[in-house]
This record gives structure tokens, C-alpha cells and sequence, in this order.
């Protein structure tokens, strides 16, 4: 007997063609099924009546909680709230005191200049003063000199005048 070989089948086109045709057929249906609205009335009803379960869970989830002394999920969300705006605040409270301490440092600088030039003014001031008190000794040693010496002339004119 004589061996044969298989035909060339392409695994790959074959299995592409069969996910588009189960594809087709089920976006069909699908289409077929929400068009219909029998099952969209059903599906809502479904969806109302999870809806109201799962109010009623949590309400009696609530209650068990309240009575065992328990927080309950609303006091958790209204704590977390509170702790949040708490956070909020502490972080403007953390950029203010960084404001205020570059401020700071602004005014202790400014501070420092003012000081500075306070000292190199009176510095000046003191030298000023200085040369003005000795002008004024030499003034005032200028006059005495004149002065004694106009009064040795008057005694001496008053002793021969004698």
C-alpha cells in the first residue's frame, strides 16, 4: 500500500472562518435578544430587585452593627470626610508656616541690612562729630588766645596808665 499525503489544510484560516461565523451568529442573537422587550422589561426588574436586596442587607447590616456598638459604613464615610478635611486644612495650615517663615527670613534680612547701615551711619555720625568737637577746640583756643592776650594788653595799658 502506498503512503499518501495529507492535503495541505490551513489550521489557521479554518479555525478564523469558524470564530466568524459562531461571531455572526451571536451578535444575531444578541441583537435579537436586547431588541426585545420582554427581556429588557425582565432585566430591569432584575436589576431593581438586586438593587432594593442589597439596600436591605445594608440596612439590616446597620442595624446589627448600631447594635453591637459598631460603626456602621456611613459613620466610617463620614469619619474618613472629617479626616480628609482635616488633612486639607493641616496642609494649608503647612503652607502658611512656610509663608510665613520665608517672610521671616525676608525681614531678618532686611533686618540685618537696617542694622548694618545703622552702624556704618554712626560710624559717620561719630566721625563727623569728631572733626566738628576738635574744629571746635581749635576755635575755641583761637578766641582763648585771643582773649588772654587782649586782656594782657588791657592790664598792661591800665598799669601805665597808673
Amino acid at each position: 500500500m502506498a503512503e499518501t499525503s495529507p492535503p495541505n489544510f490551513d489550521y489557521s484560516q479554518f479555525t478564523g472562518d469558524l470564530y466568524q461565523q459562531w461571531e455572526q451568529g451571536m451578535s444575531t442573537w444578541w441583537d435579537q435578544v436586547l431588541e426585545n422587550p420582554q427581556f429588557l422589561k425582565a432585566l430591569g426588574g432584575n436589576l431593581t430587585m438586586q438593587s432594593k436586596a442589597r439596600k436591605a442587607y445594608e440596612k439590616k447590616v446597620d442595624e446589627n452593627l448600631e447594635k453591637a456598638h459598631l460603626p456602621t459604613r456611613s459613620d466610617l464615610v463620614r469619619v474618613a470626610r472629617i479626616a480628609t478635611l482635616l488633612e486639607d486644612k493641616l496642609l494649608q495650615i503647612e503652607d502658611s508656616v512656610l509663608d510665613i517663615k520665608d517672610h521671616m527670613g525676608t525681614v531678618e534680612k532686611e533686618a540685618l541690612k537696617a542694622r548694618v547701615e545703622a552702624g556704618e551711619t554712626r560710624l559717620s555720625v561719630d566721625e563727623r562729630l569728631s572733626a566738628i568737637e576738635s574744629k571746635l577746640e581749635a576755635l575755641m583756643e583761637a578766641v582763648s588766645g585771643k582773649s588772654s592776650t587782649a586782656s594782657k594788653k588791657k592790664t598792661s595799658a591800665k598799669k601805665g596808665g597808673e
